[in-house]
């Protein structure tokens, strides 16, 4: 199955290859205008894709992962409709708010990616009940990623969404939901050109990994993954 990429921040715009089937995942970019990307997510949903990843640089685009939805079922993410929201950073009182509002009101949290003045928080409708929530920061490293996710574990709580925040400092979103426990979960970079990213989504969910949350740097794209 031959995967396509619309372009990814960072790269240059890139043409789409001939599909010989149904994609298993896409990446698109839209500009920053969130109404706009919001009816292009609307109609990717309509499509049966699931947004499960989510990238923005301000000044350059939005970017949202998507994954078929069988592919998507198989982590218990069934959504009828997806949100985009953008929360100014220097009012953490009113992030939490909102984020709680969003919460209560059946908006589950795929990803989230942190810039200098917002964060940008991607949603599917999901009648999942979350007890808690807590954003996390920390210097990027693969060791300080396992440390994170192994502290919040113990007090049930598991990742669901990560970004890249100047290349070098990494936020988590982490939630505790019974419905949201992945039983494995896998992290992996890959470098930023078309060839590496297209083989690498092609070879992990192959291997029947779900990706749930990337983070793209100058050099390279990292990806969570969960079975």
């Amino acid at each position: 199955m031959t995967q396509r990429i619309a372009f990814l921040l960072f790269l240059l715009i890139v043409p789409l290859l001939a599909a010989e089937a149904r994609d298993s995942w896409v990446i698109a970019q839209y500009s920053e205008d969130l109404a706009e990307a919001q009816d292009a997510i609307d109609e990717r949903v309509s499509d049966n894709y699931v947004p499960t990843g989510l990238e923005v640089a301000e000044g350059t685009g939005i970017s949202v992962l998507y994954v078929d939805r069988p592919f998507a079922e198989r982590i218990g993410l069934t959504p009828g409709r997806a949100r985009l929201v953008r929360l100014l950073g220097d009012d953490m009182q009113a992030v939490e708010e909102e984020l709680n509002a969003l919460l209560a009101d059946g908006w589950f949290p795929t990803d989230l990616s942190r810039t200098e003045e917002a964060f940008y928080l991607l949603f599917v409708d999901m009648p999942w009940q979350v007890q808690q929530w807590r954003f996390a920061y920390d210097m990027f490293s693969g060791d300080r990623v396992q440390a994170a996710i192994e502290l919040f574990e113990e007090d049930n709580m598991a990742l669901s969404g990560i970004s890249l925040y100047e290349g070098v400092q990494i936020w988590y979103l982490f939630v505790e939901s019974s419905a949201w426990q992945p039983e494995r979960l896998y992290f992996t970079s890959y470098a930023n050109d078309d060839q590496s990213i297209i083989e690498g989504f092609n070879a992990d969910m192959a291997e029947g990994w779900v990706p749930t949350g990337f983070a793209v740097g100058t050099t390279a794209v990292t990806l969570q993954y969960v079975q």
